[in-house]
């Protein structure tokens, strides 16, 4: 599958070029399944929108500045109610509440996504969600580590890694949702590989398809209707929980 990356022209500056891309600072870069450079794509609103190309990676590497002792990572300041790509949000906003409390109980952490954060429902399905990522986040077999438990209190473990795009997070809306449902109501009508790769590879806040799957499910009961095996239309927009 042919990836297409939304990168700088020469002499722009990147940031620039990815937060407000125009025909004469940015351009579109295809690369094939080997990752090796096939065709450049002026950018226009069609070629944005024909082709949805994900940032250059190193716009999300981290800034660093020269000092005495070598180079020094320069710290992200992440706002409140926002969080970044390369991570699944939940994780992201669970590892930020144990390190900023130094430390918190389970119901701690299940108040403030369910109820403070308000990103998840507060009833059985949200507060289960919280429960089953805390225990992944403890000593689950991708996640284990970022939480350490002593007692009954959960603490920031090893060193969460994320991108650098800012994402808003937005009071009463699942995010993975709220994003998808972004898309396909600017687009009208999307494919499924669209939603795969806004999550997966533009945003990076999942790891395999099942998650992705299980939103489409979800989204599935009233907010897209699907009109072919892998092509899905908007249908009705989000209602806060």
């Amino acid at each position: 599958m042919r990836r297409y990356i939304l990168t700088k022209k020469l002499g722009h500056d990147l940031r620039n070029a990815i937060e407000n891309p125009s025909f004469d600072k940015s351009e579109i870069v295809v690369l094939d399944n080997s990752g090796i450079e096939v065709d450049r794509i002026p950018v226009t609103p069609l070629t944005l929108y024909m082709y949805d190309p994900e940032p250059d990676p190193y716009y999300q590497k981290p800034e660093k500045i020269i000092t005495t002792t070598g180079e020094v990572e320069i710290p992200m300041m992440i706002p409140e109610d926002t969080v970044t790509t390369g991570e699944n949000p939940f994780v992201q906003l669970v590892y930020r509440f144990t390190k900023k409390r130094d430390g918190a109980t389970l119901e701690d952490i299940i108040r403030h996504i369910t109820q403070e954060k308000r990103i998840l429902p507060n009833n059985e399905y949200g507060i289960n969600r919280v429960k089953a990522l805390v225990q992944e986040m403890h000593n689950g077999s991708v996640l284990g580590g970022l939480l350490v438990k002593r007692g009954s209190i959960y603490m920031a473990g090893v060193r969460l890694k994320t991108g650098r795009q800012l994402i808003r997070l937005y009071s009463g809306y699942d995010p993975f949702e709220y994003q998808i449902m972004q898309h396909v109501e600017n687009k009208g009508t999307v494919s499924r590989e669209e939603i795969h790769r806004l999550i997966m590879d533009r945003l990076k806040w999942a790891r395999n398809s099942k998650t992705v799957e299980f939103y489409i499910k979800r989204l599935l009961r009233q907010n897209i209707k699907q009109i072919g095996k892998d092509w899905f239309e908007y249908r009705k927009a989000l209602e806060p929980f």
